[in-house]
C-alpha cells in the first residue's frame, strides 16, 4: 500500500466563538507571542478545531513590528489548533502541557524557516510537516519521470523503485517519530492520522480484499485512543468515524447501528469522549435524509439515552427524541413490518401481510393532499407499471378513506387500476402507530417476506431503487 500522509488543512467552516481581549497578567497560564514581520496591523486570528469544524478563539491587530500576543488566565483545552490571517495565511499548532512561555516567529519569505519556543509540540509538528513537504516534493519528481515518452522499462523499473523507497523512508519516520514521542500530545496526534497497515497492500484478488476488509472493520481505530478527549479537537477525528461508518461497515441499516453503539462502547471510560461520540453520531444521523440513519440514532437511544438521566441531556431534549422514535420504532428497515387490517373499495377485507408478492409498496396518501395528487400518477405510470411485472404490487392506503365519495373519485381519476385501493374508515387498525404517516404521500417497501427495505421515498427515488434492486 502507497504510504499517504494525511494533510492539514483548514476547514472552510470558519465559526466566530469570541474575540477576546487579551489580558496581560504574570499569572496568565497560558501566552503565545507572535511576530510576523511584514504584517502590520493586520487581525490575526487564534482558533480551534472541535468535532472537525473550526471556530475563532481570540484574535490581535499585529503591532508595527508583526508582533502580537495572546494570554489568558487558564490554560486552553489540549487539542489542534491554527493561526490565521485573512484571507490566505494559516499554520495550525499543537497545545499540549507547555502553554505559558509560547513563542511564534513566521518567516515571511520561508515558512519552513519559521521557529517555535516554549511548545514542543507544534515544533515536532512543523518540523514532521517539513520533513514530509520534502519527501513528497521528491516523490513527485520522481512520478513526473514516469511519463517520459521514452522511458525504457529498465528506466521504469529503476524509478518505481526509488519511488518504494522514498515512500519506505516516510513510513519508517512516522513510526519513529511515533515511537519517541508516545508519552507527548504530538506522538498521539500523529498516530491517530496515521492510517493502519492493511495485510494485503495492493489485493490481488477476491481472498485478499476480503481480508483486507476483514482486518480494517475490526483494526480501523487501533492508532486512535478513543477515550483521548483531546483528539475531539481535532481536524480528522470525525472524519475518520464518517469513513469507518461508510467504507468498513456492512451498509445495511442494522450494521450501521450496531456499530455505532459498539463505538459508543468503547468511550465510556472517558465521560468527555462518551458524550462526544454518542451527541456526534445522534446529531449526524437524525439530521441525515440518508434512508436507514434512523435505525443508528434509535438503538444509540435505546442503549444509551432512554431512561438513563444523563446530566448533559435536558428533557426536553430527551422528550424530543422520544416523539421522533415513536414515529418510527416500529417501522425501521430490516424490521419486518406490521401487518394492517383494511377495507378495499369494493368492500371486501384484507390483511396485507397475507398479500403475495414479491414487493409490495404500501401507499399512504391523502385524497384532498395536493402532494398525493402530483405524485400519485407518477408512481404508477413510472414505477408500477415498469415492475408489476417483476411482482410489484401496491396497496395504496387513502388515510382519509371515511370519505367514500371522495375516494373513489380520487381512485378513478387517477386509473389506480391493478392496485389495491383500501382504508380503514373506522381507524379500526390503528396504522399509525406502526407506520409514520405523519407526512403524506409516505411509502413503505416491502420484500416478499414482508420486511421493510425502503420508506419514505419519492417516485424518483423508489424508480432508482427498483432499478438496483431488481437487477
Amino acid at each position: 500500500m502507497r504510504f499517504k500522509i494525511t494533510v492539514i488543512l483548514l476547514s472552510l467552516l470558519f465559526t466566530f466563538e469570541m474575540e477576546a481581549q487579551t489580558i496581560k497578567s504574570p499569572d496568565n497560564k497560558f501566552n503565545l507571542e507572535v511576530t510576523y514581520p511584514g504584517q502590520s496591523g493586520k487581525k490575526l486570528y487564534l482558533g480551534q478545531y472541535w468535532r472537525g469544524a473550526t471556530y475563532a478563539k481570540d484574535s490581535v491587530v499585529l503591532s508595527a513590528a508583526g508582533k502580537g500576543v495572546f494570554t489568558a488566565r487558564e490554560k486552553y483545552p489540549e487539542g489542534q489548533y491554527f493561526l490565521y490571517i485573512a484571507p490566505d495565511f494559516r499554520t495550525d499548532m499543537l497545545f499540549g502541557s507547555e502553554q505559558s512561555k509560547m513563542q511564534i516567529t513566521i518567516n515571511k519569505d520561508n515558512f519552513l524557516k519559521s521557529t517555535v519556543t516554549g511548545n514542543d509540540d507544534t515544533r515536532l509538528l512543523w518540523s514532521y510537516l517539513n520533513k514530509i513537504a520534502e519527501n513528497d516534493a521528491l516523490r513527485e519528481t520522481l512520478e513526473d519521470q514516469l511519463s517520459a515518452s521514452d522511458l525504457t522499462p529498465q528506466k521504469r523499473a529503476g524509478i518505481e523503485k526509488e519511488i518504494a523507497t522514498e515512500e519506505q523512508i516516510a513510513q519508517t519516520y512516522v513510526n519513529n517519530l511515533i515511537k519517541e514521542n508516545k508519552t507527548n500530545w504530538f506522538g498521539t496526534f500523529l498516530k491517530g492520522m496515521t492510517p493502519i497497515t492493511l495485510p494485503y497492500a495492493d489485493p490481488k484478488n477476491d481472498k485478499e480484499f476480503a481480508e483486507n476488509n476483514k482486518y480494517g472493520k475490526v483494526h480501523y481505530f487501533d492508532n486512535i485512543n478513543l477515550t483521548d478527549p483531546r483528539l475531539w479537537r481535532t481536524n480528522y477525528l470525525t472524519s475518520y468515524i464518517e469513513s469507518y461508518m461508510t467504507q468498513w461497515v456492512n451498509p445495511t441499516p442494522d450494521s450501521l447501528a450496531i456499530a455505532a453503539t459498539k463505538l459508543v462502547s468503547r468511550t465510556k471510560e472517558n465521560e468527555v469522549c462518551f458524550k462526544e461520540m454518542l451527541s456526534y453520531l445522534i446529531n449526524t444521523t437524525t439530521s441525515s435524509d440518508r434512508m436507514g440513519d434512523e435505525n443508528i440514532w434509535a438503538k444509540l437511544c435505546e442503549d444509551y439515552v432512554f431512561g438513563k438521566n444523563l446530566a448533559w441531556i435536558d428533557s426536553a431534549q430527551v422528550s424530543g427524541l422520544q416523539y421522533m422514535y415513536e414515529h418510527i420504532k416500529n417501522n425501521r428497515i430490516g424490521m419486518r413490518a406490521r401487518n394492517i387490517k383494511l377495507t378495499t373499495i369494493d368492500g371486501k377485507t384484507i390483511e396485507t401481510n397475507d398479500i403475495k408478492a414479491e414487493y409490495l409498496i404500501l401507499y399512504f396518501y391523502g385524497h384532498d393532499c395536493n402532494h398525493c395528487i402530483e405524485e400519485t400518477p407518477r408512481i404508477y405510470n413510472e414505477v408500477y407499471t415498469k415492475y408489476k411485472d417483476k411482482g410489484l404490487q401496491v396497496v395504496a392506503i387513502d388515510i382519509k378513506g371515511s370519505d367514500k365519495k371522495e375516494w373513489d373519485k380520487f381512485v378513478k381519476n387517477n386509473k389506480m387500476t391493478g392496485w389495491i385501493n383500501a382504508a380503514d374508515p373506522n381507524n379500526i387498525s390503528q396504522y399509525w402507530l406502526n407506520y409514520d404517516t405523519s407526512y403524506i404521500p409516505s411509502v413503505f417497501v416491502l420484500d416478499k417476506n414482508k420486511k421493510i427495505v425502503a420508506k419514505k421515498i419519492d417516485s424518483k427515488g423508489l424508480e432508482q431503487f427498483f432499478d438496483y434492486y431488481t437487477k
